[in-house]
């Protein structure tokens, strides 16, 4: 089944869909951080301060410092060297793809299967197959943190037998601010997120090496682009402590809920699940839980219902989630 529901706000525990409430599973806002009272006070001074959004290139004469303030935030709260905002998660991934094809311009890319398109570059496409049959010697690999549609864990070793002259791009734009981003290898690592998802901003993060960073900066692809809206900025940058507060609620549901999940795919202490079966979102719905059921990225392809664990619910409706998964289980 594929449905829509056409509401003028944003979701938060409770939707109501075909005349009922249902606990609201689908989405990506994994902290539900619009609706945390510190985000919401630090956002009214960023429109305050800021009063429309700010077009104009991160080099004009004219700058402001709430960029580079978050950057240095990010870059210490991700134990990476420095960052790189950006307008958008798919305009990081490109922005990252142009620098590193034009470092090394004759050099082979692979990118992962099930590789989400930030990270596509023509006529380079996602691999066929398995992960685990994925050819990894390529100069340039290219891949997700964790799987999304499918929540599926990659980063399980191989990345540690990498080479110094490789270069591993990832997108974490289902990771970042969510659990751990942290990737032991030899090799150079970039990493691009969308900021929408987990940190509720209109905005995308690459992060690195200062090298790689300071080089980024300086191509005309960054450079062209317009930055992050700095109202948004300005909020995420002292909302901090909204995010510590939400980002804990949500290990304690995710782990919650991985201790006794049933009939679905998913990753141990990750707040999201998913399965192939058609039948388990009419299942969970009959339930109270409404999740995602809709073809990405290729909307030609079958529908999966796809669920996160907001840090909005209650660790009873974990309770009751995992219930209804057990049940379904001796359907």
């Amino acid at each position: 089944m594929s449905y829509q529901i056409l509401q003028n706000q944003i979701p938060e525990r409770l939707v109501s869909f075909e005349g009922k409430e249902y606990r609201w599973l689908g989405g990506t806002n994994y902290l539900n951080i619009g609706t945390h009272p510190l985000f919401q006070e630090k956002l009214q001074v960023g429109i305050r301060m800021f009063s429309q959004n700010w077009g104009s290139s991160r080099l004009n004469n004219y700058r402001m410092n709430v960029w580079e303030n978050l950057e240095h935030t990010l870059a210490i709260r991700f134990q990476v060297e420095a960052a790189a905002l950006c307008s958008s998660g798919l305009i990081a991934g490109q922005i990252a793809l142009q620098y590193i094809t034009q470092k090394y311009p004759n050099a082979a890319i692979s990118l992962a299967p099930k590789t989400h398109p930030a990270l596509w570059r023509h006529p380079h496409k996602p691999a066929a197959g398995s992960f685990s049959e994925w050819e990894k010697d390529a100069q340039i690999l290219c891949m997700d943190g964790i799987g999304a549609p499918w929540v599926e864990e990659f980063l399980t070793g191989f990345e540690q037998n990498l080479s110094a002259e490789q270069t591993l791009i990832v997108d974490e734009s289902h990771r970042l601010g969510i659990v751990s981003t942290q990737i032991l290898t030899p090799a150079n690592l970039i990493q691009t997120s969308s900021l929408s998802k987990a940190f509720g901003i209109p905005a995308g993060i690459i992060l690195g090496k200062k090298s790689d960073i300071l080089a980024i900066k300086q191509d005309p692809f960054w450079v062209g682009g317009s930055p992050a809206n700095p109202a948004y900025v300005y909020a995420s940058l002292h909302a901090q402590e909204a995010y510590d507060e939400r980002i804990g609620q949500s290990r304690l549901l995710a782990e919650a809920f991985t201790k006794n999940a049933m009939q679905v795919n998913y990753v141990k202490d990750y707040p999201a699940f998913s399965s192939a079966d058609t039948k388990l979102f009419d299942h969970l719905k009959s339930h109270g839980f409404l999740c995602n059921q809709f073809a990405y990225p290729d909307p030609k392809a079958a529908p999966i219902c796809k669920a996160i664990l907001p840090a909005c619910l209650h660790v009873q409706d974990i309770e009751e989630l995992s219930q209804a998964l057990l049940t379904y289980e001796k359907v």
